[in-house]
């Protein structure tokens, strides 16, 4: 994925940048995938999104921070913590 690709994604879904990235609001759900040695990493519950002019950092809720080129970013989810809630976890549903 390209900077661009990325901040035109989030610009879809009315996410802004700030003086200190992109948050992510309280009612969204976001998620990074990112291409790994052999494996592709999930980085969950982002709630603030920087973009620099080489590198992505990301930040969780657990105030863990990623670090990634933008050539190893492959996608990235936004959904409704309430659509999260409602899909059937587990299994025999």
């Amino acid at each position: 994925m390209t900077k661009e690709t990325l901040l035109a994604a989030l610009e879809a879904e009315r996410l802004k940048a700030g003086n200190d990235g992109i948050a992510v609001p309280e009612e969204r759900d976001a998620a990074f995938m990112v291409a790994g040695p052999g494996e592709t990493i999930q980085v969950s519950r982002v709630v603030r999104i920087e973009p620099r002019d080489g590198s992505l950092c990301l930040e969780t809720a657990r105030g863990e921070r990623y670090w990634f080129t933008y050539d190893l970013v492959l996608g990235l989810r936004l959904r409704s913590p309430k659509l999260a809630k409602e899909a059937p976890t587990g299994f025999g549903r």
